[in-house]
């Protein structure tokens, strides 16, 4: 039985109301997203060096202040599972917290030359950003059946991919004529990206459970959902959380780590460092379709598998080399490779989520990928000051490789779930 099937008795009817076109418009909010995000992690370490020599601190400062959007992601994707507002569940949320991001996200560059300034409006941003990042995101399977949405999430990364293009292609470039073009720009952008949803998205699209729901508290629901994954009935779902956590830590510290890296072991200029995460970035621009395509046809969790042996295998090739362009080019396989795991993990975990529960799942998404994200730079950071610059690569490679195996046994011990998941472990790299 596949997804497919398994869909059509639950939404019968449902299916000639979903769009692509509606899908395009959802990932607006993602490009914002993406852009702001990338200008955010890419330069954050550069302004810390100016107070911090270790690059271990760099990191742990990059990570602990997400601490905040850790505690916020699932209560929020919980709170918005439970919502019953005119605008609907999600965006209540992302109507409120734009402004907030957009704001902030502008003040970076103008208060990065006092320490405390620059580490209070950075902890606002973040909050701010993952206050309504989970919601946006839930608007993706609330208006996909479960059998588009690998093909659907493609769309949403193709968009973020553009928001990140943009970032490393534009922004980076001006940020060496003056960083409060780069942050303004970022901020400009996020506003847009609210009037696109606001205007484009359903108040109660057909994917999701609409119906009014008695009032329950956010915070015990989260710690409820949360606490059934440590059951042995949920010890698959758990595994495979965890495999993402994994690989954000590789995915994450070599993004905040690698402007550092182009600076002092390849000669480059902090614009020209960022510059080259294009590579990567337009590779996953390219390829997140395609991904999406794969997954469908082979399956989520597959199609993760074999992005997972890719990516590490690249980084490693990567340790001897000094050219830049070659430096480049290995990124552009690992956009493919990233994508190959990206584009599926998102709907991999909406589908376990059933029709009443994508957004607390995808809360819980965010919340293990947060993790990694909040530990990789301080992890591959100390991997530097221990081993060299060099260390960024291989500590990146062996999280990537932990990753897979985590993957794969998360995938034999996957057992019931919302949606039938055969299809997605009957073939493995």
């Amino acid at each position: 039985m596949n997804d497919e099937k398994l869909d059509s008795g639950e939404n019968a009817g449902e299916t000639e109301k979903f769009s692509y076109k509606k899908i395009w418009w959802i990932g607006f909010g993602f490009l914002g997203v993406q852009l702001a995000f990338t200008s955010y992690n890419a330069f954050l370490p550069l302004m810390y060096r100016e107070f911090f020599a270790s690059r271990a601190v760099v990191g742990l400062l990059m990570g602990t202040d997400n601490l905040i959007g850790l505690l916020l992601i699932p209560i929020i994707g919980a709170w918005s599972d439970q919502m019953d507002a005119p605008w609907g569940r999600r965006l209540p949320f992302i109507v409120v917290a734009i402004p907030i991001a957009a704001l902030t996200h502008f003040a970076i560059p103008l208060v990065s030359s006092v320490l405390f300034l620059l580490i209070i409006t950075e902890i606002l941003f973040t909050a701010a950003m993952h206050s309504y990042r989970g919601p946006i995101i839930s608007l993706m399977p609330d208006h996909t059946p479960p059998e588009k949405r690998s093909t659907a999430n493609g769309i949403i990364n193709l968009m973020g991919g553009i928001g990140t293009l943009v970032s490393f292609g534009i922004l980076s470039l001006l940020y060496d004529v003056d960083p409060r073009l780069t942050f303004g720009i970022g901020g400009v952008v996020l506003l847009l990206s609210l009037g696109v949803v606001w205007r484009k998205v359903d108040r109660h699209p057909p994917y999701v459970d609409n119906a009014p729901r008695s009032s329950t508290n956010p915070i015990k629901d989260a710690a409820r959902g949360i606490r059934n994954l440590l059951k042995p009935g949920f010890i698959g779902q758990f595994l495979i959380l965890l495999a993402m956590l994994t690989y954000f830590i590789g995915y994450a510290g070599l993004n905040a780590m690698f402007p550092i890296y182009g600076v002092e072991t390849l000669g480059l200029t902090e614009g020209r460092a960022n510059f080259i995460l294009t590579s990567f970035a337009g590779s996953f621009l390219v390829f997140a379709i395609f991904a999406g395509f794969i997954g469908s046809k082979i399956g989520k969790i597959p199609t993760m598998l074999w992005g997972l042996l890719l990516v590490p295998v690249l980084f490693l090739a990567a340790i001897p080399v000094r050219a830049p362009i070659v430096i480049a080019g290995i990124f552009v396989l690992g956009g493919l490779g990233w994508a190959l795991v990206n584009v599926q993990a998102m709907p991999l975990i909406a589908d376990l989520g059933g029709r009443d529960r994508v957004g607390f799942y995808i809360g819980l998404y965010y919340m293990f990928t947060m993790i990694g994200q909040m530990t990789g730079p301080f992890m591959l950071g100390l991997a530097m000051d221990l081993i060299g610059n060099e260390g960024m690569f291989i500590g990146g490679a062996a999280f990537y490789f932990i990753a897979y195996i985590l993957m794969k046994i998360g995938a034999k011990k996957l057992s019931a779930s919302p949606v039938e998941i055969a299809r997605q472990t009957q073939t493995e790299p």
